[in-house]
C-alpha cells in the first residue's frame, strides 16, 4: 500500500488557493489586494470597524482549497480572509483573521500531520497565498509580552525591526523553484541552486514600510517603539528565567507567531528592496514581565488586553494601509 502524497504547502497549492480566493472576488466586483493584513490575538475588530459588509468578501479558511486547519481554533482569531476596499481608489486589502501556530495540532483529511517539514511549510501559508494573490505590502501583528517594564508599557503598539528563533528554526520552506519563475524569465542564467537555495535575513522587516509607519503614528499623535522580537513554539508563556534569558540575548518582545512569517515571505519574493514587494510587523504589548516573581498569565488575559489596544492600533493600521496603497498607485518618477 502506497503512502499518500503530504502536500508541501508549496507554490501549486498556493496557485490552487488563489484561484478560488479570485473567482470568489471576480463574482464581487473586488479588484486583487495589494496590501495585506494579519491580526494577532484581540485584534479581530479591525475588520468589522474599517470594512463594510456590503462590500466586503468573507471567505472561512476551511473554503480554500489546501488551507492548512488546526484542530482547535485559537481564541480571538476567526480563521477568515475578509477582502475589501482601502478607500483608495479602487485598491482593496486582505485581511487574515486569525493564523496557524506551531503549537497546534495540523490535520489534513481529518489525520495528524507529523511530518515537521510540512508544519513548518503550513505556517507560513498564506503568506505563499499573498505572493500569488499579487499582494505588494504584507502587514502583519501579533500579540505580544514585553520583557522590559521600563521601556513598554502594556497598550503599546511597537514596530518589529529584527526577530530570534528559538533553536535555530528555519521557515522559509519549501524551497521551490517554481516561485522564482518571473526571475528567471529576466535572467535566462538565473540558477535558483546556488542564488536562492541559501537565503539572507537582513531587513527581514521593511525599512520602506517603517518610514511610512512612523509617519503615520506622528499625525496620530501616538508613540510607535521598536523593537526585537523573541519567537518561541509557545504553548506556555514565559518563566522569570526565560525573561531574562531574553533580555540578555537583545530580545525585547516574546510571541509565538510572526518571525515565521518573515522568514517564508523572504524565500517567496518579499526582498524589502526599494519599490519591490515589502513585509513589515507591528506587536501589541498585551503584557510586561516582572521578572522578580513568578506572573501567572492566561490566553485570556492576553485577548482582553488586546482588545483595550484595539483603539490605538486600528485607525493606526488603516491609515498605514492607506498610505501604502496610495503609494502603489502612483507613477514610477522617470530618472
Amino acid at each position: 500500500m502506497s503512502t499518500p502524497e503530504i502536500e508541501p504547502f508549496g507554490f501549486t497549492e498556493a496557485n490552487e488557493a488563489v484561484d478560488y480566493i479570485a473567482n470568489q472576488a471576480e463574482r464581487t466586483r473586488l479588484e486583487p489586494p495589494t496590501v495585506s493584513v494579519t491580526l494577532g490575538s484581540g485584534l479581530k475588530s479591525f475588520a468589522e470597524r474599517n470594512t463594510r459588509s456590503d462590500n466586503r468578501l468573507v471567505i472561512p479558511y476551511s473554503d480554500i482549497p489546501h488551507f492548512p486547519a488546526p484542530r482547535q481554533h485559537v481564541a480571538g482569531h476567526e480563521g477568515r480572509l475578509v477582502i475589501a476596499p482601502t478607500g483608495v481608489g479602487d485598491s482593496t486589502m486582505a485581511i487574515w483573521s486569525g493564523r496557524l501556530h506551531y503549537y497546534q495540532e495540523l490535520l489534513r483529511d481529518g489525520e495528524k500531520i507529523t511530518d515537521l517539514d510540512v508544519k513548518r511549510a503550513a505556517i507560513g501559508f498564506y503568506i505563499a497565498v499573498c505572493r500569488a494573490l499579487g499582494v505588494e505590502d504584507i502587514l502583519t501583528s501579533n500579540a505580544v509580552g514585553a520583557v522590559w517594564p521600563e521601556r513598554y508599557k502594556v497598550g503599546d503598539v511597537v514596530r518589529v525591526t529584527d526577530h530570534i528563533l528559538a533553536l535555530d528554526e528555519d521557515f522559509g520552506i519549501p524551497a521551490d523553484e517554481r516561485w522564482f519563475a518571473d526571475r528567471k524569465e529576466a535572467d535566462p542564467d538565473y540558477d535558483f541552486g546556488t542564488a536562492d537555495y541559501f537565503y539572507g535575513q537582513a531587513n527581514l522587516y521593511s525599512p520602506e514600510i517603517a518610514a511610512v509607519a512612523d509617519s503615520v503614528a506622528a499625525d496620530l499623535g501616538m508613540k510607535l517603539p521598536t523593537g526585537v522580537l523573541n519567537w518561541r513554539k509557545g504553548r506556555g508563556y514565559e518563566s522569570p528565567a526565560m525573561v531574562e534569558a531574553i533580555r540578555r540575548s537583545g530580545g525585547d518582545l516574546a510571541g509565538m507567531s510572526t518571525a515565521p512569517e518573515a522568514q517564508r515571505a523572504r524565500t517567496v519574493g518579499y526582498s524589502n528592496r526599494p519599490g519591490q514587494r515589502q513585509f513589515a510587523a507591528f506587536s501589541a504589548v498585551t503584557n510586561v514581565a516582572q521578572i522578580e516573581h513568578a506572573q501567572v498569565l492566561s490566553h485570556a488575559d492576553v485577548a482582553e488586553a488586546g482588545q483595550s489596544i484595539e483603539d490605538t492600533f486600528n485607525p493606526f493600521m488603516m491609515e498605514l494601509v492607506r498610505r501604502l496603497a496610495a503609494r502603489r498607485q502612483q507613477p514610477p518618477v522617470a530618472a
